[in-house]
């Protein structure tokens, strides 16, 4: 779906015990959020099934959203339920929303909705490992 660029000149993020959610990204975790994890994918499939997730560190759960989502098909309320989740149960501080940058618009479309509900475009150089800023266009959420 996308690739990783792991040869960038950041440093490498600490990593401490590293599991995979759904296939997306290499994680630390603590053991409350991976009793979790199985919860977060219910709840974001519930949002959509071509969503993908993955906690991109300890305070970061990712969503992976593919660049030709309609705003249409989004149950709102579930979405807002993930949210809550995420900061109420799995003590995140943040959610991302990421793109591929090839065939998404950041004034149009599904970005364009997330920034209703507070999502916040972030600057390339603050994209989180181990997406890469060249590939990828994310939206922050601070919970």
């Amino acid at each position: 779906m996308f690739s990783v660029n792991r040869s960038t000149t950041r440093p490498p993020a600490p990593r401490t015990r590293v599991r995979l959610t759904d296939g997306v990204f290499d994680v630390p975790s603590d053991n409350r959020q991976r009793g979790q994890i199985g919860e977060v994918l219910r709840r974001v499939k519930a949002v959509s099934e071509k969503w993908l997730c993955g906690l991109l560190d300890d305070k970061t759960l990712g969503i992976v959203i593919p660049p030709n989502q309609e705003s249409r098909g989004i149950s709102k309320e579930k979405f807002v339920n993930l949210l809550e989740f995420a900061e109420e149960e799995l003590g995140v501080d943040r959610v991302v929303a990421v793109f591929e940058k090839s065939g998404v618009s950041m004034t149009e479309g599904f970005p364009k909705t997330l920034r209703y509900v507070g999502f916040r475009i972030m600057a390339p150089e603050v994209i989180p490992e181990p997406l890469s800023p060249q590939d990828h266009f994310a939206m922050c959420y601070r919970v």
